[in-house]
């Protein structure tokens, strides 16, 4: 069917759940993970992305917001 002859069920929601913006850290500008895990989670993902994602990733405490972030750098 050609995209001219198609019509839209006005029932379906064309913009998803809002999602809330993540928060960064005001001294190294990174996004702010809570929990080790979730950033490791979040490295493994990103990792997972062959084509765009950096070769390592790994997660470290931040002295200045108490919260974890992710870094392409070797300690």
């Amino acid at each position: 069917m050609a995209a001219r002859n198609r019509k839209l069920n006005p029932n379906w929601q064309t913009a998803g759940p809002a999602r809330e913006a993540p928060r960064m850290c005001s001294v190294s500008g990174k996004r702010m993970y809570p929990s080790e895990r979730e950033a490791a989670d979040t490295a493994a993902h990103r990792m997972a992305d062959k084509e765009s994602a950096a070769p390592q990733l790994r997660t470290y405490k931040c002295l200045y917001c108490d919260a974890w972030h992710l870094t392409s750098k070797t300690s």
